[in-house]
């Protein structure tokens, strides 16, 4: 027993030994080969400061184009920077901050982890890899580095650096960045056109076959009204004003590289959209914009073949009705600049008589409003004015819908006629003919608008709610309340 012990005891010795030598190795390897991490935990492979960087490039594998950005320092320390990629070109303007990002993003990697330090470069498609991005360093060192395979969950893509065996995954925006060229950091267009200059705007869509025409008038106040001359002669509304104002006022930052055998994949080959902005000196822009997919817009400038992608934010209205992009009433006009209105339905007929000082309303005590030589200024308890009634119904008669180059009988004659008069001592004459039960074809100084009213806008009887009343009934109401009235106040009877 004794003697076994006393073998037991140089056996395990050395035992101890092996195991010393094998952690000291083990420590001797990891001290050697140690990476450096950032406080987050990520590994650090390869950073530079911008202003330490003379120039970036990447080639890129799948399109053979080298994109090359030169770095300078500005006066004030910053970093200039100029694209002089083979895709280049001297016409074109491109964006700092969009270069920026790019050298910034293709300048500094972290791995979360380190896949492989055999350098097995074809397990990771680094033998043949996607891009291949050399930083130049002002002080003449250069570090090259390649990009692979992206991992199998698509999250990553693996990258080497020149010299090195180790393999790092890192997150597959940087492929994204990587695969960037020319188009991408095109300066943001802006089309700049000053309304001042601005004499005419065409807007026409396929889907539907609107088209229209308006002029461009400039108010004392600075405000862009339009004037719809084609199809028809009616003021646009104010939505149609807003829709000019973003396509006057569009900024395009993001291009896209198409082919022409791809045209019809973003709706480019025959646009959906087109706009036409004339100026005062005859010179155009044309705009054309596909069909909205998936949230965006694809276009282009008439003349310059660069194709845009836009958010439909950006597009809102292209889709809105023709009622919505038209003033919505036959003719709207303000109190103050009427002397009298005559109606004529049938046998029957008024003249609605007003004097309304600019500013001042119809209810005001300053103003004047008499109804075939009674004075009405009549109210209800609420403070309602009936006079008010009659004109918001004569001046607020709401287009029903639009029939473009009806065939109009007008041999009977108008079923009811309004007779405006201004100011400035114009009359214009608002006749309507039957369409059907429930409509009325309204002529403008005997010519066919081109639009319809339904026949509520004209006989419509409002009860209670006065504010919808059709016009005749609005007259008969005033009519009512100015015989029946107990100083100067009438309230429309309550059915019982």
């Amino acid at each position: 027993m004794k003697s076994l012990k006393n073998l037991l005891v140089p056996f395990i010795i050395v035992i101890a030994l092996v195991i010393c030598a094998i952690v000291y190795l083990i420590a001797d390897y990891a001290g050697k080969n140690k990476i450096d991490e950032s406080s987050s935990g990520m590994i650090e492979v390869v950073y530079y400061n911008l202003t330490d960087i003379s120039s970036l490039s990447v080639y890129n594998r799948d399109t053979g184009i080298t994109s090359n950005v030169k770095c300078s320092l500005n006066s004030d320390g910053t970093v200039h920077f100029d694209y002089v990629g083979d895709d280049s070109s001297s016409d074109e303007k491109y964006s700092q901050m969009s270069l920026y990002k790019y050298v910034e993003a293709l300048s500094s990697f972290y791995s979360s982890s380190k896949v492989s330090g055999a350098g097995n470069f074809s397990d990771y498609g680094l033998d043949f890899p996607a891009f291949t991005i050399t930083i130049n360093g002002n002080n003449g060192i250069n570090t090259t580095l390649y990009l692979g395979n992206k991992s199998p969950d698509g999250m990553n893509c693996y990258m080497y650096v020149a010299g090195t065996k180790d393999i790092y995954s890192v997150n597959v925006n940087k492929m994204v960045e990587a695969g960037q060229s020319a188009i991408n950091f095109l300066e943001t267009m802006n089309l700049g056109i000053d309304y001042s200059e601005l004499s005419k705007v065409h807007f026409d869509r396929k889907s539907d076959g609107l088209s229209i025409d308006a002029n461009v008038e400039i108010t004392q106040s600075g405000i862009a009204v339009f004037d719809i001359f084609k199809p028809y002669s009616h003021p646009a509304s104010s939505y149609f004003g807003i829709l000019i104002d973003k396509i006057v006022g569009l900024e395009i930052a993001e291009y896209i590289s198409v082919e022409d055998s791809e045209l019809f994949k973003y709706g480019l080959d025959d646009p959906d959209y087109h706009f036409v902005l004339t100026m005062n000196n005859g010179s155009k822009t044309e705009l054309y914009f596909s069909r909205e997919q998936n949230g965006y817009y694809y276009g282009f400038v008439k003349g310059i073949k660069k194709y845009f992608v836009l958010s439909e934010l950006q597009l809102e209205g292209l889709n809105l009705s023709e009622l919505v992009l038209i003033d919505p009433y036959i003719s709207y006009c303000y109190a103050k600049n009427i002397t009298s209105i005559t109606g004529t339905y049938g046998s029957k007929q008024f003249r609605f008589e007003l004097d309304v000082k600019d500013g001042q309303s119809i209810s005001s005590e300053d103003s004047s409003v008499v109804l075939d030589g009674r004075n009405a200024r009549v109210f209800d308890s609420e403070g309602r004015s009936y006079s008010s009634i009659l004109f918001e119904s004569l001046s607020c008669i709401k287009i029903g819908g639009i029939e473009t180059g009806a065939s109009v009988n007008t041999s009977a004659g108008p079923v009811i006629s309004f007779s405006f008069n201004d100011k400035s001592y114009n009359s214009t004459v608002y006749d309507f003919y039957t369409r059907d039960d429930d409509s009325f074809y309204v002529f403008k100084d005997g010519t066919y608008t081109d639009f319809y009213v339904y026949s509520g806008e004209l006989f419509n009887d409002g009860g209670l709610d006065t504010y919808s009343y059709g016009c005749w009934r609005a007259y008969e109401l005033l009519s009512e309340a100015i015989s029946n009235n107990m100083n100067g106040i009438y309230d429309i009877p309550r059915e019982e």
